[in-house]
């Protein structure tokens, strides 16, 4: 964990020399991000130590549908408004040091704070199969109706659904503080 970090908004294309060992992630940063982010589509945070971007985070606004189980009595819609991680990457240099989980509660709080404007129950993201158990750690359960719908459509379209991304959620209410 690094202690000064500076979060700051993507306010331009992003330095070229980010890399997080995953070619999804890098490439998003390095070409869609600021793109993406000047047509509404989605943000871009920065996480800086220093001079050095030592990650990122990128939101978009979204929805979750939950089974009734999934929900629980009190919330009776099945769609229900949230903030979608939809992309991080921690720069090689900078991890196993904690500043994944730095990142994921900056956009916690974040979706936190905006819940006080705006319907926004949960932070959803779609895990890669071998980082669920890392969200779950941090607090994120899987979308159970979400997946289902998920494998149909990958057996539907001929893909085998084992390496299909996660569905998974974090409560902002089940894990008020």
């Amino acid at each position: 964990m690094v202690d000064d970090l500076i979060f700051d908004r993507l306010d331009g294309p992003p330095p070229a020399r980010f890399d997080c060992g995953r070619d999804d992630q890098t490439v998003f940063l390095r070409q869609r991000a600021w793109l993406d982010q000047q047509a509404l589509l989605s943000t871009t945070y920065l996480l800086k130590d220093g001079w050095s971007l030592a990650a990122f985070v990128t939101l978009c606004m979204s929805g979750v549908s939950l089974h009734r189980h999934e929900r629980g009595p009190a919330i009776r819609y099945q769609d229900i408004g949230a903030l979608k991680l939809a992309q991080l990457g921690v720069d090689r240099s900078f991890q196993h040091r904690g500043i994944g989980g730095d990142a994921v509660a900056f956009v916690i709080e974040l979706a936190r704070t905006s819940s006080k404007s705006l319907g926004c129950r949960y932070v959803i993201l779609d895990a890669q199969p071998e980082l669920e158990p890392w969200y779950s750690e941090l607090g994120f359960v899987r979308n159970h109706l979400q997946q289902e719908r998920r494998i149909v459509d990958a057996i539907s379209h001929g893909r085998t659904p084992e390496r299909l991304a996660v569905s998974m959620r974090y409560d902002l209410q089940e894990h008020a503080g």
